[in-house]
């Protein structure tokens, strides 16, 4: 049997797991849970899907509990900057005690597993229990539990919540979800459990009426963001002022109206369950834990001499929203630093970082999924681009040729690795 006493060694074993296989069912996650017990029945939870926002989304309704006095748990991914932070507690990551006491727990069971027929668990099943393990065993009030791929078939769907919530539908990680907003929204429906209301902050209406037929189905109620009562005060660097129905003059740290959008959207999830559950919230302690919510890698401000941020931006739609924000912003000189994974759209990606920014730097992040710099130069128009491969020269040219506003993003791979030598870099020098 199979069993860790280094947190390194561990994390190395579960990294190499298989990571995508095609799967018709739940089964074998139904059949994982059930061997401990079913830990996914033992706390309460807000399952959240999307194919961008649902991080912040995630962060916002974390946030607004803790502010509130709860004790709240999140499962996310992937992770900016470590392990760890996939799983939390009142903010605290899970330890490495921990994290190496419930998956020796897990590994206990494969000769079991094996025995039985049925397959060992992938990476994302191997997490997904780990977490599902820790949570039962803390006196969580809610845990926000964030879907890896799709819905249907994700290994976070074997959970039962209290609400169900579907921040937008994009174009991402099309092999395993399809290649239209239709086919991706039904993965993304296949959370949605009999009379557990669904939420979201989606705004095409083919697709509301798509979420309504299914709501219909399962008896769920149907509550979305009311986009004609959100008024936009403010947009900046450092905050945005905004209001929303009865909620005046609210302010949140993260830039752009993807921030308010997803914002607003945690709004409703927590107005819905005030009324409908005891998960009871104050007003005053709302506008807190929204001005209170960070989350790394997202439009993150690294330095401020000179100005970088960060953002995970890895799709599409993602770098449409970026961009339309960075648009807004009133310098005349912006780099952006560019990185992709090579199975993403990257001309459709470049054309708008083209046409946002009038310098590109063109890098590669060292993990095998990066597209080379020598493919991204290529499929840019710009007349101001080059290419510097190394990740600590390009932190160099952009400390010592600096830019008014300088954007590193591309790929959540880029954002890990050049996050924290930018951070160290500022220490030293």
């Amino acid at each position: 049997m199979i069993f860790f006493n280094d947190i390194n060694s561990f994390i190395e074993f579960v990294e190499t797991r298989k990571r995508f296989s095609k799967k018709v069912s739940l089964e074998n996650m139904y059949y994982f849970v059930s061997l401990f017990d079913h830990p996914e029945e033992k706390f309460k939870s807000i399952h959240v899907t999307g194919t961008n926002g649902k991080g912040s989304t995630v962060s916002y309704l974390k946030n607004i509990y803790l502010k509130n006095g709860y004790n709240v748990a999140t499962f996310t991914s992937p992770y900016v900057i470590k392990f760890n932070e996939r799983i939390s507690y009142n903010n605290e990551y899970i330890s490495d005690e921990d994290l190496l006491k419930y998956g020796n727990l897990i590994l206990s069971k494969y000769d079991l597993i094996e025995q039985t027929g049925h397959e060992l668990p992938g990476f994302f099943e191997f997490i997904t229990l780990l977490a599902f393990l820790y949570f039962a065993d803390l006196k969580v009030d809610i845990a926000i539990i964030e879907v890896g791929i799709g819905g249907r078939l994700d290994a976070t769907n074997v959970i039962t919540p209290i609400a169900s919530v579907i921040t937008s539908v994009g174009f991402d990680h099309l092999e395993q979800l399809g290649n239209t907003k239709e086919l991706i929204l039904n993965e993304k429906l296949g959370i949605v459990k009999n009379e557990v209301p669904l939420f979201t902050a989606v705004k095409e209406e083919a697709l509301i009426n798509q979420m309504i037929t299914k709501c219909k189905l399962f008896q769920s109620d149907f509550i979305k963001v009311d986009f004609k009562r959100l008024k936009i005060k403010n947009i900046g660097l450092d905050s945005s002022e905004f209001s929303y129905k009865d909620f005046e003059n609210l302010v949140i740290k993260l830039p752009g109206v993807h921030q308010i959008e997803n914002s607003v959207l945690a709004i409703e999830v927590v107005n819905y369950l005030n009324k409908k559950s005891n998960l009871k919230v104050s007003c005053e302690l709302l506008y807190e834990g929204l001005i209170s919510t960070t989350w790394p890698g997202r439009l993150e401000c690294v330095s401020n001499d000179p100005l970088i941020y960060i953002d995970g931006g890895h799709n599409i739609d993602c770098i449409k929203r970026v961009c339309e924000f960075v648009d807004t912003l009133s310098f005349n000189n912006k780099r952006v630093v560019i990185s992709i994974s090579s199975d993403k759209d990257k001309k459709s990606m470049i054309e708008l970082l083209d046409n946002s920014f009038n310098e590109l730097v063109f890098t590669k992040y060292t993990y095998k999924r990066s597209a080379t710099s020598n493919e991204l130069y290529e499929l840019s128009n710009s007349l101001n681009k080059k290419i510097i491969q190394d990740m600590n020269q390009v932190i160099d040219y952009c400390f010592n040729n600096r830019s008014e506003f300088t954007l590193f993003i591309g790929s959540l791979y880029l954002i890990s690795e050049i996050r924290p030598l930018l951070l160290n870099y500022q220490k030293k020098n």
